[in-house]
């Protein structure tokens, strides 16, 4: 599996789990649409450095600690949110 596959895949997790867990659907589902995206442009952002940070401490063997391997993570940041983004606008919920 790609690098921007696994990163796509955690995009839709992600924008799943925000419209559907309970307890936290409700919270998410109160805040404002800035809040909204501000709070899962975070997510991503922690998810794809994470990977990051654990395969330069080698944890992980998604990115090479390199120049290179943080364009990847940059790319793999672009696949998640394109992912994300588009699943939410498939599933949201009618206010």
């Amino acid at each position: 599996m790609s690098v921007e596959l696994i990163s796509a895949i955690a995009g839709i997790v992600l924008s799943l789990a925000f419209e559907f867990i309970p307890g936290f659907e409700k919270w998410y589902g109160a805040q404002s649409e800035q809040y909204k995206r501000l709070f899962m442009v975070a997510a991503l952002v922690l998810v794809v450095g994470g990977a990051y940070g654990l395969s330069c401490a080698g944890l992980l063997a998604l990115f090479p600690c390199t120049g290179a391997g943080a364009w990847l993570a940059v790319q793999a940041f672009i696949a998640a949110l394109v992912a994300n983004q588009s699943v939410h606008l498939v599933i949201k919920k009618a206010e």
